[in-house]
């Protein structure tokens, strides 16, 4: 009788001997580890023996009875993934610490100990890693020695956060278009089902073009949709705008999700003038005849304070044209779909110009144009001018 009181009293004191106990005010003390009877699974060396153990087959009624037990209300697949990809840290427990939990074994079946006071003779060396499953953050902590896991819930719980930086140039440097970019990135921890960030027009500037696939169908404003919206997810979506006078152009741009509260960002470019045009096309014969040709100048100017790099234009004749000839700054030629290539030009400094005449015979009466395109690598969106001219 008395060896059986005494091995009773060391199975309390011994955790890894320890078989289910009902919950009392004083924790339970343990003060070793490992003993292969009560112990949840073999010894673990490394990071990936924690994820051979968590993810077995063979102990996964076993792991998911001790997930319940320790409270966990989360999807078993999300702790799964978690157990075969979050990152894994040593951690060791200090001799006197009262933990939440802890798994153990009575004869074979899993149990769960709580509040447990490790009184060994020195910290418990352990794995831990964290993941999210809901909205609920936990932590996963074994013991090397026995593989007695436990999970418990982790504070601050984990939040749904936007993010907005709309920037633009504090001054253009191309005074016909300006531009701001706005970057939304999700700053929280969980997905958002749906992001969505607004741009109202600013006053004294229409819309030249957009990036991101912008719904425009509001004349008031632009808008981007971002589905599925995951956690450290970014996204930039950049718009031009022609201003109409000088002055300050104010960008306003806002984002909300289904859940993350509403963000907002500012920023403002000033347009000091109002310059030459970037590009100008003129009719040097207008009207012209059937059969005669039509002479078109095309000017490029750069009155912006910074220099053009890589300038180039297309041109296209309407129908009832054809091209006979180009000259000016660059040679030009033709590609097989009809357009009107003058090669680039490296660089355009603040004050240059650039011409070239393009030279087309027309073949039917009524209205003939050139249609033209300005690139450079300054614009994120080109600049485009049409010049009609009448036949007779």
């Amino acid at each position: 009788m008395i060896r059986t009181l005494a091995s009773i009293a060391l199975a309390i004191l011994t955790l890894c001997l320890s078989g289910p106990i009902a919950a009392q005010a004083e924790p339970h003390r343990a003060t070793r580890l490992g003993n292969p009877a009560t112990r949840f699974a073999d010894p673990l060396k490394t990071p990936e023996d924690l994820r051979r153990t968590l993810l077995s087959e063979a102990l996964r009624d076993d792991v998911v009875k001790v997930l319940r037990l320790s409270g966990y209300n989360g999807d078993i697949e999300d702790f799964r993934r978690a157990a075969g990809n979050a990152p894994v840290r040593e951690l060791r427990i200090p001799v006197g610490s009262v933990l939440p939990a802890m798994s153990t074994r009575t004869k074979g079946k899993v149990d769960l100990l709580r509040n447990v006071l490790w009184a060994g003779k020195k910290p418990i060396d352990a794995y831990e890693f964290s993941f999210i499953s809901g909205e609920h953050r936990y932590r996963v902590v074994t013991p090397k020695a026995c593989g007695n896991f436990w999970v418990e819930e982790q504070l601050p719980r984990p939040r749904h956060e936007l993010a907005l930086s709309c920037e633009a140039p504090g001054e253009s440097t191309q005074p016909h278009l300006v531009g701001v970019c706005c970057t939304l990135r999700n700053s929280g921890d969980l997905g958002e089902p749906q992001a969505v960030l607004t741009l109202p027009m600013p006053a004294g500037a229409r819309v030249r073009c957009v990036s991101g696939g912008a719904d425009t169908s509001d004349d008031t404003r632009l808008s981007w949709k971002f589905d599925d919206f995951a956690p450290g997810a970014k996204r930039t979506v950049c718009a031009t705008f022609v201003p109409e006078q000088p002055g300050r152009v104010v960008f306003e741009g806002s984002a909300t999700g289904k859940r993350a509260a509403g963000v907002s960002s500012q920023s403002e470019t000033r347009v000091a003038t109002m310059p030459a045009e970037l590009l100008e096309v003129v009719a040097e014969t207008d009207p012209v005849k059937v059969g005669g040709e039509a002479t078109y100048l095309v000017r490029v100017r750069n009155p912006g304070a910074q220099p053009l790099t890589n300038v180039r234009i297309v041109a296209r004749l309407a129908d009832g044209q054809r091209y006979s000839g180009g000259s000016g700054a660059t040679p030009v030629t033709t590609a097989d779909d009809g357009r009107i290539l003058p090669a680039a030009v490296a660089r355009l400094a603040p004050g240059e110009q650039l011409e070239w005449r393009i030279v087309a015979k027309t073949d039917k009466a009524g209205e003939v144009s050139l249609h033209v395109t300005l690139e450079a690598d300054e614009f994120f969106c080109p600049v485009e001018k049409t010049r009609a001219v009448a036949r007779n």
